[in-house]
C-alpha cells in the first residue's frame, strides 16, 4: 500500500493539512468521521493521518523511512487496525464479533507506535449490534488511540455514532480541476468521466481503465429493458444476475448508479440546465425521463432505487429484485 503525500490528494488540501498538523502535534480528536463521495480519498486521508501521527521521527512526520512508517505503508504495523466488512458473511457487513474484537485490541499495550488508530471503512457497514458494542471504545478510547470511521452515507450512521464523532467532509473535486488532472495523465475523454464520475477521481480512473465501456454496455441493456416489454425485463434481470453475488453484485451497483444518473439528469434538464449532464451523449433520452418525472416522479424514483440498494445488502434475489426496479421504472416513465 502506498500513502499518497498530501498534494497528491487532489482537491482535499484544505482538509487533510490540519490533520496531519494536528497528528504530527499530537492533538488529534479521539474519533473522526471522513465522510463524503466514494473515491475521493477519504481512506487514504485515514491512512496518512494514522501514519503521521505514528511516526518515530522527532521532525518531518511522516518521514516514510523509519521502521513505522515503513509498516504503515505495507499496512500491517500492530498498531494499525483496519476494520473491513467481514468476507465470510452473505451481506457485506462488519459483524458483532469483530466490533468485540476491536474493543479487546485497544485494550492491550500499544506496541511501538507513538499513537495506534483504528480506521473502520465503512462505518455504514457496522451492523446495529456491532454499532452498540463499540460506543463506549469509540467515546472514551484508551490513551495514545483515535478512531478514523470512514463512510459515503452518513445519513444511514446512528445518531449515537455520528454524536461521538468529529465529522470531516471532503468534497467532490471541482469539474476543471479534475478534468485537468485527468488529462495531465494522459486520459482519453476526460470531460465525460469527470462528469460521470462527480468529481470523484477513483471514480474516474476506475471508468477510464474499461468501467465506462462496462457503463454504457449497462445503461443501453437497461433502457432497452425499460422500454420493452416484460420479457425484456425478465431477460435483463436474469442477465445480469448470472455468476452469482460476487460477479452480480457490482452489475447492480453500476445499474443504480445508471439509473440514478438518469433521475439527476432529468432535474437538471427540467430546471433549464443542459451543462454536466452525465448522460450528455443521449439528450432525447434525458428530456424523456424529465418530461415524464417533473417534478413527483423524481422523488419516488429515487426512493425505489435507495430501496433495491437496501434489499441488495439483505441477501434478496438478485433477479426478482432487478426486474420489480425496471419495472417500476418503466411505470414511472408511462412506458408499461
Amino acid at each position: 500500500m502506498s500513502i499518497p503525500a498530501p498534494t497528491e490528494l487532489l482537491g482535499q488540501q484544505a482538509v487533510i493539512r490540519p490533520l496531519l498538523e494536528a497528528a504530527v502535534a499530537d492533538r488529534l480528536h479521539h474519533c473522526y468521521l471522513f465522510e463524503g463521495p466514494p473515491g475521493v480519498g477519504k481512506r487514504t486521508a485515514a491512512m496518512g493521518v494514522a501514519m503521521a501521527a505514528a511516526c518515530e521521527a522527532a521532525f518531518g512526520r511522516p518521514c516514510r523511512t523509519c521502521p513505522t512508517c515503513t509498516q504503515f505503508e505495507k499496512g500491517h504495523h500492530p498498531d494499525l487496525l483496519l476494520i473491513e466488512p467481514d468476507t465470510a458473511r452473505a451481506t457485506r457487513t462488519i459483524s458483532v464479533d469483530q466490533a468485540r474484537e476491536v474493543v479487546r485490541q485497544v485494550g492491550l499495550r500499544r506496541y511501538n507506535a507513538r499513537r495506534r488508530t483504528v480506521i473502520i471503512d465503512p462505518i455504514d457497514s457496522l451492523m446495529p449490534q456491532a454499532a452498540n458494542a463499540l460506543l463506549k471504545t469509540l467515546e472514551e478510547p484508551p490513551e495514545g488511540t483515535g478512531f478514523i470511521l470512514v463512510t459515503a452515507q452518513v445519513s444511514s450512521l446512528l445518531p449515537t455514532v455520528r454524536s461521538r464523532s468529529q465529522r470531516v467532509r471532503f468534497r467532490a473535486v471541482p469539474h476543471l480541476e479534475l478534468v485537468s488532472w485527468l488529462e495531465a495523465r494522459g486520459v482519453e475523454d476526460a470531460a465525460r468521466l469527470a462528469s460521470r464520475s462527480r468529481g470523484s477521481p477513483g471514480n474516474a480512473l476506475a471508468l477510464a481503465d474499461g468501467g465506462l465501456k462496462r457503463l454504457d454496455a449497462i445503461r443501453s441493456d437497461a433502457l432497452a429493458a425499460i422500454n420493452g416489454d416484460q420479457a425484456a425485463r425478465e431477460g435483463f434481470a436474469e442477465k445480469l444476475a448470472k455468476g452469482g453475488r460476487a460477479v452480480a453484485g457490482p452489475r447492480l451497483d453500476v445499474l443504480l448508479e445508471v439509473l440514478e444518473g438518469l433521475t439527476r439528469d432529468a432535474v437538471l434538464w427540467a430546471s433549464g440546465r443542459q451543462d454536466g449532464l452525465l448522460n450528455s451523449d443521449m439528450p432525447d433520452q434525458v428530456e424523456r425521463w424529465s418530461e415524464a418525472l417533473w417534478p413527483g416522479g423524481v422523488a419516488r424514483m429515487q426512493r425505489e432505487i435507495d430501496q433495491a440498494r437496501v434489499r441488495s445488502d439483505l441477501n434478496v434475489n438478485l433477479r426478482l429484485l432487478v426486474e420489480s426496479l425496471l419495472t417500476r421504472v418503466s411505470r414511472e416513465l408511462g412506458l408499461s
